[in-house]
């Protein structure tokens, strides 16, 4: 170790200082035997020792350090001598101190005291070590979510493993009653089953044991029999529900009832099950009233409640089960969470917009009488709700979805679910506005990127519900590239590296999705807005096409305000032709889309046939991804949609004439309706010319639609039935056929006269508004009276919908015709506010109201 490195700059006075004496000593001494120490590095290792020395030597007075000559014993006779000529002091030893070491061994002995030190000072401030075993151990705690799909396949197991057990269990346990109770001889003769000929036997020893007891007019509760116990008897009713034998079930609760036997709760709940899940309310009400002495339990309630929901119409609202709610309220025993979610799930499953306006007054009333903090469920199911809102007015409530997603997740700290991410997604995407569309995909990618585990899966993986809802939000922005890489996504699948790919079939909703997707798309080339210029001038935008005769023609595009764009970008004007073209990036114009879509549905059809999936240039995978895509009518009407909007009249309607026939599907209402609205926007020119052929045609069709809607009792909705003919008089009005169209529009008034529209709607008892602390209906409400739309409207006419004919009359200058259209709608107008009136002022009854001393019920949905 040469002493260069004990060398300091100047500028420190006491550079050694800093070094712990002990091994700063220790590293001269062995140093001063060496022939490699100079004079001058010891001399001013001496003097910075001696300074040491003496501060140590004036704060230590007790136990002043040995002198340098003891430190220094066997050293040259050249240290020595510098020693003396320096005149260093150094402090002598207290009289009678005597070094127990030597000097070397004391210095190595405080020095390895130092090492003892330094290590526990390292221990006690070092960071423990974890292997990754244990690391990762731990994020998996840290990270994990409340119930994995792991763990419920595990619980799933364990309860079938269970039931497997007590089945067993049952069938020995009723051997044993068999061989006790039956004769060997006799098995078969009266009943084929088991329990029921084990019934019977007891039903009969019972029965003459109250003979016994009634000729000795005794009471029936002195001697007890016991023919059965409370085992066996559990048993039987269990056997019995497995069946699906309730009179059986019964039979043994009664036998256990007449012995004087305590009723087991389970028994009672099994047969309440069976009765739930047939929706027999009569026979569930007996069966509480029978057997139960004290109030219901949660479960119980529950069953009791959903019997009654069951066994309602779903054309009817569920007064009763609505009514045994309540009635449990007023009780003080609500029924649990669950059964609320039931009843509010049914409310909304109901066609009605009176239905999905109680489901939210429900909502709220459950939070201030029974329950004030929902489930992650409850708040799925309304926040689902918000993308199907009350009023037609809006096509979804992103804002009141976002307050209860915020609610749930934020202020109760309710971990979301699948389900949960799904509605708010749903919610968000139908808005149909940029913003919340975006909010939408946003969302999306929280569910995938912001609760992954240790080992990097997402525990909500997207499905098919997702994409949909995604697509519902690129659809109604018409943003195709988003639709395009979405479908692109599902059928790419499942790859063996992505640990986070999600299996999500294409089916007939996934694709009716895309197909508006592909109607809703707008282009950004149009011919309509170009104009063909020959030797066009320089640095203008320029389009190279091919014409049939290889003639090369300049094209300057110019937009719609007549200024011509100014780029240098050249593409290539593809001609129509049928070539299969799907491209990374969207069609640039009409016919590109209509080539996308054929090649789509082409593809649809070529994997519902039974011939193997050959891979193409465009669509390059052999699986048969579209082989769940089943041909219905709205996949059909939504791919003629594609064609109403990028095709011309003529292509559509030659479609329209044989897609169906070629696929062998029936046509609905909707699709006639959507076919008269394409021929009431056709363009001016040839397709004005043709169009009142294909609309004469459609309506003949459709007026076989119409009435046989209403011979087979289930009319058609008066909305659509409006459509239809709103849509054929503006057919009629824009050809000039003025007088068909005024006849037409008399045929309907004679149809629909404004006189049926006066009479208001039957109007329930929940339906009152007079403040009442407790009573069967709400006590709080989220929507008004008012604000309740009336699915029983008639059809009717406005004066929007007869606009167009109200304008060809003044340019034909008819005032007579004019007046009777002034006075028609306006006739339509008073009746609605007539029947306004009479529904606000009209008396609610118990479940209808009282209309000439008959009642009337109320159906939903209710057309005329």
């Amino acid at each position: 170790m040469p002493f260069l490195c004990l060398e300091q700059p100047a500028m420190h006075p006491h550079p050694v200082s800093a070094l712990p004496s002990a091994l700063l000593d220790l590293t001269m001494l062995r140093l001063g035997s060496s022939s490699r120490v100079t004079a001058a590095g010891l001399a001013r290792w001496q003097r910075s020792s001696g300074c040491r020395r003496m501060y140590q030597a004036t704060a230590l007075q007790t136990s002043p350090p040995p002198s340098f000559e003891e430190f220094l014993h066997g050293a040259s006779a050249l240290q020595t001598r510098y020693r003396k000529e320096t005149g260093s002091l150094a402090v002598k030893p207290p009289t009678g101190s005597k070094l127990s070491l030597h000097p070397v061994q004391e210095l190595e002995k405080r020095v390895q005291a130092l090492d003892e030190a330094i290590e526990s000072g390292q221990m006690e401030f070092s960071p423990s070590f974890y292997s990754e075993e244990e690391l990762l151990a731990l994020y998996e705690d840290v990270l994990s979510t409340p119930m994995s799909p792991s763990q419920e396949s595990a619980d799933q197991t364990a309860l079938e493993a269970v039931r497997r057990a007590e089945e067993e269990e049952d069938q020995r346990i009723i051997e044993a009653a068999e061989t006790r109770l039956l004769d060997p001889f006799d098995k078969g003769q009266r009943e084929p089953v088991v329990y029921r000929r084990i019934l019977s036997r007891v039903h009969e020893i019972l029965s003459r044991k109250e003979a016994i007891q009634n000729l000795l007019k005794a009471s029936s509760s002195t001697v007890p029999l016991g023919v059965l116990s409370i085992r066996e008897c559990e048993a039987l009713v269990r056997t019995s529900v497995k069946a699906g034998d309730a009179q059986a079930a019964e039979i043994a609760l009664n036998i256990m009832k007449r012995d004087k036997l305590a009723l087991p709760e389970n028994s009672v709940t099994d047969v309440l099950k069976l009765y739930s899940k047939s929706g027999n309310a009569q026979a569930a009400d007996n069966l509480l009233a029978n057997f139960l002495t004290e109030a219901p339990t949660e479960l119980q309630r529950h069953l009791h409640v959903q019997a009654h929901l069951k066994s309602e119409s779903i054309d009817e609202l569920p007064t009763s089960a609505l009514d045994l709610l309540h009635n449990y309220e007023g009780q003080n025993v609500p029924a649990p969470m669950q059964t609320y979610t039931a009843v509010i799930t049914s409310l909304f499953s109901r066609p009605s917009s009176l239905g999905r306006a109680h489901a939210w007054d429900l909502f709220s009333h459950m939070r201030y009488v029974a329950h004030p903090t929902p489930d992650a469920l409850l708040y799925t199911l309304m926040i689902r709700a918000c993308a199907n809102p009350i009023t037609t007015r809006y096509s979804s409530e992103p804002e009141k979805a976002l307050d209860l997603w915020t609610e749930m997740t934020v202020d109760q700290k309710i971990q979301p679910t699948v389900g949960s991410y799904n509605a708010i997604i749903l919610a968000c995407a139908r808005s149909g506005t940029k913003t919340y569309v975006n909010e939408a995909f946003r969302l999306a990618r929280q569910m995938l990127d912001s609760h992954r585990d240790a080992r990097g899966y997402s525990p909500f993986r997207p499905d098919k519900k997702t994409f949909c809802a995604l697509l519902e939000g690129a659809k109604r922005i018409g943003d195709l590239g988003r639709a395009r890489w979405i479908l692109a996504e599902m059928v790419k699948g499942v790859r063996e590296d992505d640990v986070n790919g999600v299996e999500a079939e294409i089916d007939e909703e996934v694709m009716m999705h895309v197909f508006h997707a592909y109607a809703a798309y707008k282009p950004p080339f149009s011919r309509a807005a170009t104009v063909i210029v020959k030797n066009a001038p320089p640095g203008s935008s320029s389009i190279r096409g091919t014409r049939p005769e290889s003639e090369e023609i300049q094209m300057s595009v110019q937009v719609a305000d007549g200024v011509s764009a100014s780029s240098s970008t050249s593409l290539a004007v593809e001609e129509d032709d049928d070539r299969p073209s799907f491209a990374h990036i969207p069609p640039q114009s009409r016919a590109e889309v209509i080539r996308e879509a054929k090649l789509l549905f082409n593809r649809i059809l070529q994997d519902q046939s039974d011939a193997a999936s050959s891979a193409t240039l465009s669509l390059p995978f052999a699986e048969k991804k579209f082989k769940n895509v089943e041909l219905t009518t709205r996949l059909l009407t939504s791919y003629l949609s594609i064609f109403y909007r990028h095709a011309s009249l003529e292509a559509s309607r030659e479609l329209f004439w044989t897609l169906f026939e070629e696929v062998g599907v029936q046509r609905s209402a909707r699709t006639y309706v959507e076919a008269l609205e394409r021929c009431g926007n056709a363009r001016r020119g040839p397709e004005r010319e043709s169009v009142t052929d294909f609309a004469d045609e459609l309506w003949a069709k459709w007026k076989e639609v119409e009435e046989a809607g209403y011979g087979n009792g289930k009319p058609i909705n008066a909305r659509l039935v409006e459509r239809a003919h709103v849509a054929m008089i503006r057919v009629l009005s824009i050809t000039d056929n003025l007088d068909r169209a005024l006849t037409h529009l008399r045929s309907f008034a004679a149809k629909y006269p404004p006189t049926t529209i006066r009479m208001p709607s039957p109007k329930y008892a929940f339906q009152s508004t007079r403040t009442s602390l407790q009573a069967a209906r709400p006590l709080v409400r989220m929507t008004s009276a008012t604000e309740v739309p009336d699915d029983h409207v008639p059809p009717l006419m406005t004066f929007r919908d007869l606009e167009v004919l109200h304008h060809r009359l003044i340019d034909e200058e008819r005032p007579r015709d004019i007046g009777y259209v002034t006075w028609l709608c306006k006739a339509y107008q008073g009746s609605l506010r007539m029947r306004r009136d009479g529904s606000v002022k009209a008396k609610p009854g118990a479940g209808g109201v009282e209309e000439g001393g008959q009642k009337v019920v109320a159906k939903i949905p209710g057309c005329p």
